[in-house]
């Protein structure tokens, strides 16, 4: 597997973790936990601005703007 190829798929295994878990690649090799870290990192935020807290919080915050408007 060449670098970019592993590379990659660090990336994309960070994207797929579930919250709390490892990095696989810590104490490995930086350059690839830091990619995982990035992918693990990119997840978390979509799962937080996409979730249903999220949602309620921009429906209640468009009302506001309505209402004062």
């Amino acid at each position: 597997m060449t670098m970019r190829q592993e590379a990659t798929r660090a990336l994309y295994e960070g994207s797929l973790a579930q919250p709390g878990d490892r990095n696989p690649y810590a104490g490995r090799s930086l350059v690839l936990a830091k990619l995982w870290m990035r992918g693990y990192q990119r997840m978390l935020s979509v799962r937080i601005n996409s979730g249903p807290a999220m949602q309620r919080y921009v429906a209640a915050r468009a009302a506001a703007q309505q209402s004062s408007s």
